[in-house]
């Protein structure tokens, strides 16, 4: 099967050119300004924007044992509609993904359902060292999980005794979830007991406790610990949803030895924790919500690369768990189906270039985790391709959503810069104006040893 896409705009992590591009089964075989030769199909590009499929290494699409909220099929229908052709999925789920059998379990699930091509993290916990020492001779895992302080699915793992056994003996990637567990309770206690100077104004009921709770130091000291531990066992670590101004000297510090990356998330760069006082626990995830300032500061990261991936932390809840008193009400946000469109919106507004928003959401994901042939338009990479209408405004409401929870935290926004038309994954066309057309599911990606 020959598809030509012809004439559009080409932009790669590098450059953008007006050109043509060649796919041949799963593959990308040639791009070039002009391509002639026969196809099956030919798609006319002009006026449209041609980019790699963009990499999500950070979802929870809650399978399996909690698809009441989603699952690998409505989620990566959702995927496909924002461009997202490869997802790596998060261990929390039931039962957790902490076991060698759990993952393989997992992929096998996967493979069966979900249209996205697809990685699956393993997830520390206090006794499974040597299932993680398994994991490191498998290269379809991604990396290991570590939630280093409270979140979604009572993972925790803040002991040393735990974590540097971790460090010194495995030799994955370690993804991980930063921030200070122990400030986090010290606070909460704080908080409870009426000895913040927040307590005047905040009530215990308040969601907008956690944000005074889950604090910038919070964040901070969680990375500075993340990134001691790597420069220490000398690791390879990516620091997750950096939230937090503080995060970044400490993000550099192990950037510039190149054993540290780091990724932020669309809610941190469009929400700040005012808004929690509007939108209750539509605005509530962990890591908290920063300030303004915070925001700004993430903006720059991106745009000087000192964080040089995005990643959406997609983690969908019913609205009406979401609507829940604080305590009750779960954390995280569905984000996936319009985290490009919000990208795209940032180009419009000048925050970022095309080639940009491919570094950041495909390029640079796939050699952070060293996924093998995705990440960028180039001959013999696996054709992951999304096709942008640059002209077509998205409006966004729930009608539109394609996550099973079936709301969104950016209703109502109207995005200019682009919207995506047609994704194609592994070749096929998956997603085309609107309708998910995909006949076969994504494939288990392969990490480069």
């Amino acid at each position: 099967m020959k598809l030509l896409l012809k004439q559009g705009t080409i932009v790669t992590s590098e450059r953008s050119f007006v050109g043509d591009l060649l796919i041949e089964d799963d593959k990308i075989v040639q791009v070039s300004d002009t391509i002639s030769t026969s196809a099956d199909k030919v798609i006319d590009c002009q006026n449209k924007i041609v980019m790699p499929g963009m990499v999500d290494t950070h979802v929870h699409f809650r399978d399996p044992g909690i698809t009441h909220k989603g699952d690998c099929y409505t989620e990566s229908m959702a995927a496909l509609a924002g461009g997202v052709t490869t997802i790596c999925d998060m261990p929390n789920t039931n039962p957790q993904t902490i076991s060698y059998q759990a993952v393989k379990d997992k992929q096998e699930l996967y493979a069966s359902k979900c249209l996205c091509n697809f990685g699956i993290y393993i997830g520390a916990s206090r006794d499974n060292l040597e299932e993680l020492k398994k994991a490191d001779e498998d290269n379809t895992i991604p990396a290991i999980k570590i939630f280093m302080a409270e979140s979604t699915g009572e993972m925790t793992l803040a002991e040393d005794e735990f974590l540097r056994p971790i460090f010194a003996q495995t030799c994955k990637m370690i993804a991980v979830h930063a921030e200070d567990e122990n400030r986090r309770l010290e606070r909460l206690k704080l908080f409870k007991e009426g000895r913040l100077p927040e307590n005047s104004e905040i009530d215990l009921k308040n969601p907008y406790q956690h944000s005074i709770i889950r604090d910038n130091l919070v964040a901070a000291l969680g990375t500075k610990r993340a990134v001691d531990l790597a420069l220490e066992f000398q690791r390879r670590i990516h620091i997750l949803h950096i939230s937090a101004k503080e995060e970044l000297e400490f993000l550099e510090k192990g950037a510039k030895t190149g054993l540290v990356s780091g990724e932020t998330c669309p809610h941190y760069l469009w929400f700040d924790k005012e808004q929690i006082r509007d939108y209750a626990g539509l605005r509530i995830m962990n890591p908290a919500l920063k300030s303004q300032v915070d925001q700004q500061t993430l903006w720059r990261a991106l745009q000087t690369g000192l964080i040089s991936q995005y990643t959406t932390d997609h983690a969908p809840h019913l609205l009406e768990e979401k609507q829940q008193e604080y305590g009750k009400l779960p954390a995280g946000l569905p984000s996936i189906q319009f985290a490009l469109p919000l990208l795209l919106h940032a180009v419009y507004q000048r925050k970022l270039t095309l080639n940009q928003v491919v570094k950041l959401y495909s390029t640079n994901p796939a050699r952070n985790y060293k996924i093998q042939n995705k990440g960028d338009l180039i001959e013999g990479f696996d054709a992951d391709v999304v096709i942008i209408d640059p002209n077509q405004k998205l409006f966004i409401n729930s009608k539109i959503v394609l996550s099973k929870c079936g709301w969104t935290p950016y209703q109502g926004m109207t995005l200019q810069g682009g919207s995506v038309v047609i994704t194609i994954r592994n070749g096929e066309v998956v997603y085309d104006h609107g309708q998910i057309v995909a006949r076969t599911k994504g494939k288990s990606i392969k990490i480069k040893e």
